[in-house]
């Protein structure tokens, strides 16, 4: 029972931490966005685009995770007091706004929360997968790492020392943050994947479907949003094949690749929504940006699979604009796509970081 309660505790702060890190870089980029929803989704990314400032340059040094678990919890603890000390007189807006929210949309809203926690139900009592390599990677990773006090350091299907790092998950940080909350909080990593990390990835992605639905009918409109969250929570729950998100979303929602088809993906996508409806503001633009920096560090897959999205999304918006703007803000979105991408080639081929 405590390791329930403590999987709950880091849901909590994943959630919290994120609309703090996304009400903060809202704030930076002068955007008029009041969304709760919105700001989480966006700190998420802000949050593992810092984790991965963090931890990149100790997992190429090979330092102890333990250094990385204390640097990582000052970091934090600064960005929330920096949170009250620079935004504190913003408080009783965004209370104002909360209590006018639940007033007048308390029935879809909760109808929205009980779509979420019958899928968390379901992903949570379901034991089974249908990618045990894939899955004894993640949590490997995970288990090695914490009982050697090392980052990713060890091969997490035998157990053996690596000669050196994985160049397939050398810039990937997201199972490192899991190691640095089990060693932390004392949790198994088992538990700390297979619960927590699953329980946020299919918050996460309610949050980015009722966002889509805000998008195709208008910020007025949350009741049709819900219902749309509700619409695309059936047709994943009766779409199971290995051509849509549906078997990552309720089988493996814990994994990278999970990450990258029901939360990367999607949210670059609404990204590109938001700026066809106004592809002049500037907030849009950056928010993007923001948020295929931070991929990467998520799902190295990333690397292959983002520049086909934007390309899709944003050349037909450019001639359909006929805006050059539209063309330089592309060709910029694509930068970190090409630098992870070079980063990526050269570990793998020419430089190698031995242990």
């Amino acid at each position: 029972m405590n390791y329930y309660l403590l999987c709950l505790g880091i849901i909590l702060y994943y959630l919290t931490i994120s609309y703090m890190l996304g009400d903060f870089f809202l704030h930076m980029v002068s955007s008029r966005e009041r969304s709760v929803s919105y700001r989480v989704l966006l700190g998420f990314f802000c949050y593992f685009l810092l984790f991965q400032i963090v931890a990149i340059p100790l997992k190429l040094t090979l330092q102890p995770l333990s250094l990385l678990t204390k640097l990582w919890c000052i970091f934090v603890l600064a960005v929330i007091l920096l949170f009250f000390l620079l935004r504190r007189k913003s408080f009783p807006e965004q209370r104002a706004y909360l209590q006018s929210l639940f007033t007048k949309q308390k029935w879809p809203l909760l109808i929205l929360a009980l779509i979420i926690l019958i899928q968390l139900i379901m992903v949570n009592y379901n034991g089974e997968t249908y990618a045990l390599w894939d899955q004894s990677y993640y949590i490997g990773d995970v288990s090695a790492s914490v009982y050697t006090d090392s980052i990713s350091q060890y091969d997490p299907y035998t157990g053996a020392l690596l000669k050196k790092l994985n160049a397939e998950y050398l810039l990937e940080t997201y199972q490192n943050h899991s190691a640095v909350l089990c060693q932390l909080l004392g949790i198994p990593p088992l538990i700390e994947t297979r619960i927590a990390e699953s329980s946020l990835m299919v918050i996460l992605a309610n949050l980015i479907y009722y966002q889509l639905g805000l998008q195709l009918f208008g910020n007025n409109h949350k009741k049709k949003s819900v219902t749309f969250s509700c619409f695309l929570f059936w047709l994943n729950l009766f779409s199971f094949n290995l051509f849509t998100s549906a078997e990552f979303l309720f089988f493996r929602a814990f994994e990278g690749k999970t990450i990258l088809a029901c939360i990367i993906l999607p949210m670059v996508f609404l990204l590109f929504l938001r700026i066809a409806g106004n592809h002049l503001e500037r907030s849009h633009w950056l928010e993007l940006f923001l948020v295929v920096s931070a991929s990467f560090g998520l799902n190295m897959s990333a690397i292959y699979m983002l520049p086909f999205e934007l390309s899709i999304c944003l050349i037909p918006l450019g001639f359909s604009k006929k805006s050059f703007s539209i063309w330089i803000r592309y060709a910029i979105c694509l930068i970190p796509c090409i630098l992870y991408g070079l980063a990526y080639l050269l570990t793998k081929h020419y430089f190698f970081f031995y242990t």
